[in-house]
Formats: C-alpha cells, sequence, structure tokens
C-alpha cells in the first residue's frame, strides 16, 4: 500500500511539474507564440473584443522600434518589430557616475525611462541638426540655409529609423481559430487618421450608442467583422482593412466552460510581443547590437549546419553553438522569434521596405529640440505614402508604413 501511494505521489508531482512548465512566462515556444497572434489575412476575419483585465483598457497602447536586422543567409530583414523598454517598462532611478541614485531637492530618487540604445541612436541623430533654422520657412531660406536644411533631413530620416513607433493592442478571440484562445492583435497608429483604430472606434462607438451595451460584454456585445482587401503600391500587393462592422448582440460562446477559461485567461500583450534576446545575452545587449549593426540570428539556410551568428562576436557565436542541449530544453524555441515580428514574413503595410516604396520625400525636419530631455522620445511620422511633401507631422504621429 505504501508503494502505491508513494508512486501515486510521483504521478501527481509529474502532472503538477507539466502544468508548471505549460505557464511558465517566457517559455513559449515560435508555434505557442503565433497561436497568440491575431493577424487579419483571409477575406474575411471574425474577432471578438475580451473584456479588459484589472484597470486595463479594451485598446492598449505599446511601443515598438521598427528596423532593420541581420537575418539568416547574411540578408537584412526589413520591418522587424523589437520592443522598447524606455516607452514600456516602468521609469528606473538616474544614478551619478559612481553608481548612486540622484534625488530630487525633497530627496526623492529622480525617475528616468528605462535605458533604450535605439532611442539613445535616435536622440543621437537628431542631436546632429542645427537648430539655427528653426521657424524659418523653407521659401525664406538663402542658400547657405537651404544646405544646412538639406544636412538636416539627412539626419532626420535616419534618426526615424530608430525612433519608437505607437502600436495599439486588443486582446480577444478569433472566431476562425477559437481552439487557439485569447489572441491580441496589433496595428501601428496612423498619423492622417486612416488607420486600423480610425476604422475601429467608430464602430464600436457606434455599437455602445445604438444597443447601450458594452461591445466587450460576455453576453450582449458583439462579433467584428474585418473585411481585408489586396492593396497594390510600387509594384507591391499586400493586405490592409477596407471595413470593420458589428455583427450585433451574441454570446461570447454557447458552452460557458469555454467562456469562463477565456475571460479567466491572464495572458498580457507583454507575454506575446516579449523583448528580443539571443543565448547569452540580455535583451538589453541585444538591443545594443541591434544599434550597432551587428545583431545574431539564427541561421538555418544549411539544413546540415544550423547555428546562430554573432557578427563579430566570435567567442558568443562559439558558446551559443556548443551549449549543451537535451529534449526538454530547447532553447533555439526559447531565444529565436521572441520579440515581436512573427507575423512579419508577408508583404504587408507591416513590412514594406523603403526601397520597395520610392524615395524618401519627407520635405520637414525635426531640429530636436525636444530629443535631449531625460523623457523617452515620442513617435513622430516617418516616408509618406505619396510623391508629394507632407507637412511637418506631430510629435507622436506615426505613418502606417514601417519606416
Amino acid at each position: 500500500m505504501e508503494n502505491k501511494e508513494s508512486g501515486l505521489q510521483d504521478l501527481k508531482k509529474m502532472f503538477s511539474d507539466y502544468q508548471k512548465k505549460q505557464t511558465q512566462s517566457g517559455k513559449k515556444s515560435r508555434e505557442d507564440l503565433l497561436a497568440k497572434y491575431f493577424v487579419p489575412r483571409a477575406t474575411k476575419e471574425v474577432f471578438r473584443i475580451l473584456p479588459p483585465k484589472g484597470n486595463k483598457k479594451p485598446i492598449e497602447e505599446a511601443f515598438f522600434h521598427v528596423v532593420t536586422t541581420n537575418a539568416a543567409g547574411g540578408k537584412k530583414k526589413h520591418g522587424t518589430v523589437i520592443y522598447c523598454p524606455a516607452h514600456n517598462d516602468p521609469k528606473v532611478k538616474k544614478l551619478d557616475g559612481d553608481g548612486n541614485p540622484i534625488t530630487d531637492v525633497n530627496g526623492q530618487p529622480v525617475m528616468i525611462p528605462a535605458p533604450c540604445p535605439l532611442c539613445a541612436q535616435y536622440k543621437k541623430w537628431i542631436a546632429k541638426q542645427d537648430p539655427s533654422l528653426k521657424g524659418i520657412k523653407k521659401e525664406n531660406m538663402n542658400d547657405s540655409q537651404l544646405a544646412v536644411k538639406a544636412k538636416n533631413d539627412e539626419y532626420y530620416k535616419e534618426a526615424i529609423k530608430w525612433e519608437a513607433k505607437k502600436f495599439y493592442i486588443v486582446r480577444g478571440i478569433d472566431k476562425g481559430s477559437e481552439k487557439d484562445g485569447v489572441k491580441f492583435w496589433r496595428f501601428k497608429h496612423n498619423y492622417k487618421n486612416q488607420g486600423t483604430l480610425d476604422k475601429l472606434l467608430p464602430i464600436l462607438n457606434d455599437y455602445v450608442d445604438m444597443q447601450q451595451e458594452n461591445f466587450s460584454d460576455p453576453v450582449n456585445g458583439s462579433d467584428l467583422n474585418i473585411i481585408m482587401t489586396d492593396s497594390e503600391f510600387n509594384g507591391h500587393v499586400y493586405k490592409t482593412i477596407s471595413a470593420i462592422t458589428a455583427r450585433g448582440k451574441s454570446a461570447l460562446h454557447q458552452d460557458p466552460l469555454v467562456v469562463r477559461t477565456w475571460l479567466d485567461d491572464n495572458t498580457t500583450w507583454r507575454d506575446v510581443f516579449q523583448p528580443k534576446k539571443a543565448p547569452n545575452t540580455t535583451p538589453y545587449e541585444y538591443l545594443v547590437m541591434v544599434a550597432s549593426g551587428s545583431n545574431p540570428y539564427w541561421d538555418d539556410t544549411d539544413a546540415n549546419n544550423k547555428k546562430w551568428v554573432f557578427p563579430g562576436r566570435p567567442d558568443l557565436e562559439e558558446l551559443a553553438n556548443n551549449r549543451q542541449r537535451n529534449l526538454d530544453n530547447d532553447t533555439e524555441d526559447e531565444y529565436f522569434e521572441q520579440a515581436s515580428d512573427l507575423d512579419e514574413d508577408y508583404v504587408t503595410v507591416s513590412n514594406m521596405t523603403a526601397s520597395k516604396v520610392g524615395t524618401y520625400t519627407d520635405n520637414s525636419m525635426d531640429v530636436g529640440a525636444t530629443a535631449l530631455k531625460e523623457t523617452a522620445p515620442q513617435a513622430t511620422a516617418t516616408v509618406t505614402q505619396t510623391a508629394e511633401p507632407e507637412p511637418q507631422a506631430k510629435p507622436d504621429d506615426y505613418d502606417d508604413l514601417p519606416f
């Protein structure tokens, strides 16, 4: 009897350990993470927004960098989306040269945004601009000033490549793939008011006014029809949202157990859109390497020699490729594609590149008056979709194209 009880305890421990492993944050496989992305692709998608958890909003804001990185085969990957710690993480204590916290007049520690090497790159390029032209219109500039403006524009063009961009994230259920459970729909801010949010909010507002119900209510809320269409730009076809409609009052699901499972799911967008890293490096170190153009990447172009590549760091490359592995600790999944770029494998508005859409035509400049402040920079306009010059964008503007 004692042996039987001992055996049952061992089995229960095995099951318990398995459950803990399944729920460990940061240990999701590439497939697990992909299953948590809602990326509209079909002609019609159906999505249900879930009630927010805690004090969160139904539509949350987050910031990510959209940059070019090294990729398999020695190629460049355009439109890689990378988590920004300066904009998304809690502020940290400002330290002096000796590593001691700096305090204000009340003796309280001075708090600043978490360090982000990519934001630092943005600030560096903005700081190169000559501020003497601020407030002078182009048509009033002399030849010398026009030459300065041309140089300022070069710095600005480089700066916006590194700037953190505003995104919106919605937590909900993909009705076409309910088995995946809670998913997260992420889309970019559009400073022209022509983006996904600008199509979505009027529909949600109208539903609340007409039905006098919360659109995310599990009983009286509404599924959303998302109509997709193919658009062509400079010879490239990409998917874009043509319309969003509310389907009318309906239950989240007919099975109350399924509803409870979805509502009790505590997964957040931070569990899915995680900071990117590589073996034996921290997310911060990875950002440093991205900023210097030497980010590591997993190269699987040779099926017989899959390996990590660390440009300029043979020590880290050797360490990464010679580490001990076993079937219970597949670190390829732990490190590979753990940031935010799993949905960038198609030619869409999310991954089009400057080379695909033509020449930079922004006729404005940002002399960076606020760039040297302690606060992290807000997102500004990027390359426009038209051949005509666009007005200077507001500090938090961002075009749907990611560069």
